[in-house]
Order: structure tokens, then C-alpha cells, then sequence
């Protein structure tokens, strides 16, 4: 299968935007928390990170949609999954960020004055947000190893590069179950599966895939 250049290029963007975008939102929401009891004013910093977020939560959808036709020609159950997998993860975020919004309502009812069940919900919400973050990265690491494995069989990218890019899922996966249970070793972790995300990004923009025989089974 021949892949354009400009599909290439575009899921190497898709691969690394969302760097970006859930980046930037978790510092923009991050700085507004900072003082919550003056989060009506930070109101615009908060919505603008929140929204960055929503954007992340529609890029890795992209991700899933533009790879299912290069996967389907070798492995439609795969196509199918890595979609399905991308789809659960972004939704899973989503319900990370309206923890948060429920922050902003919390926020913006309490009106710089502090009840003694405000902190507490605080906490509970900030709670949520994070659960949902590692959820979504356990269905990430899991729903990917697989992935990487057919790209592997298809020779799609050097033969490295997509076993490195499994065993980064299963750790990122792993990582975020250890966070889940108290033990903060998630950011340690999650580092092979985020370079794995990066230098697939870079390289699908500038070399793009191989092109490959039907005759490459996944």
C-alpha cells in the first residue's frame, strides 16, 4: 500500500498536536487552581485551558480515523480496535474536563467566599479529573500494543521503531495502574510511550511510511 505523502504528514501532525494542546491546557487549568477561591476571575485562563483539552480529546480521534485504511488492508480487526481505542480514550478525557467544569460551577457559585464542603468537592472533582486521565491511559497503553504489532508485520515503519512504540504502551499502561493505586510513578513510566509518540510524528512527516506488498500479511 502506497501512503501519500499528505496522509503522512497529517498523522504525524495529528501525533503531535496533542502534545500540545493537553499541554498547554493542563498548565493554563493548573495556574488557575493555583488560588481557587479566586477562580471566577481566572474564568477565561480556565475555559480557554479546558477547551485545549476538548481539542486533544478530538485529535486522538483523528489519529484512529486516518490510520483504520492503512491498518484495514492487513488488519481490519485491528483497524477496528485502534479506532475503538482511540474513541474510548478521547471520551474518557472528556469526562475528565467536565470534572473540571464542574470546578468552574463550583467556582463561580461559591463567589470568593469558602463553605466548609467547598474544599472537599474541590478535591473530589480534582479527584475525578484524574482518575479519567489514567483511565484513559490505560485504555491507550492496552488498545495500542496491538496496534504497534501490526505495524511491525507491515513493515509500514523500520522494524524498531514500532517495538519500541509497544513496549512504551504496555508501560504507559502499566504506569497509570500503579497511579491509580497510590504509587506516583506514572510520569516515569509513561516517557518511552510519549517518545515513541513524538518520533513517530516526526518521522511520518518528514520520511512518511514504506510502501509495501498486499503480500505483508499483520
Amino acid at each position: 500500500m502506497n501512503i501519500s505523502r499528505h496522509h503522512s504528514r497529517s498523522l504525524g501532525v495529528l501525533f503531535l498536536l496533542p502534545f500540545f494542546a493537553y499541554g498547554i491546557g493542563t498548565a493554563l487549568v493548573t495556574s488557575a487552581l493555583k488560588d481557587p477561591e479566586q477562580l471566577a476571575e481566572q474564568r477565561t485562563l480556565f475555559v480557554g485551558g479546558a477547551l485545549l483539552l476538548l481539542l486533544n480529546s478530538l485529535l486522538v480521534v483523528g489519529i484512529g480515523v486516518l490510520f483504520f485504511p492503512i491498518l484495514r488492508e492487513r488488519s481490519p480487526g485491528i483497524a477496528v480496535a485502534y479506532v475503538c481505542t482511540r474513541v474510548m480514550e478521547a471520551l474518557t478525557l472528556i469526562v475528565g474536563v467536565v470534572f473540571l467544569l464542574c470546578i468552574l460551577q463550583l467556582g463561580d457559585s461559591a463567589q470568593g467566599q469558602t463553605t466548609p464542603e467547598w474544599m472537599p468537592l474541590l478535591n473530589l472533582l480534582s479527584k475525578g479529573n484524574f482518575w479519567a486521565y489514567q483511565i484513559a491511559m490505560i485504555i491507550l497503553g492496552a488498545g495500542s500494543v496491538a496496534f504497534c504489532m501490526s505495524l511491525y508485520r507491515s513493515r509500514l515503519l523500520p522494524a524498531l521503531l514500532p517495538l519500541v512504540g509497544a513496549v512504551g504502551y504496555g508501560f504507559l499502561a502499566l504506569g497509570a495502574v500503579l497511579e491509580l493505586f497510590g504509587l506516583p510513578w506514572g510520569i516515569f513510566f509513561s516517557g518511552p510511550g510519549g517518545l515513541f509518540e513524538l518520533f513517530l510524528g516526526g518521522w511520518l512527516i518528514t520520511r512518511g511510511g514504506r510502501t509495501v506488498t498486499p503480500a505483508v500479511a499483520a
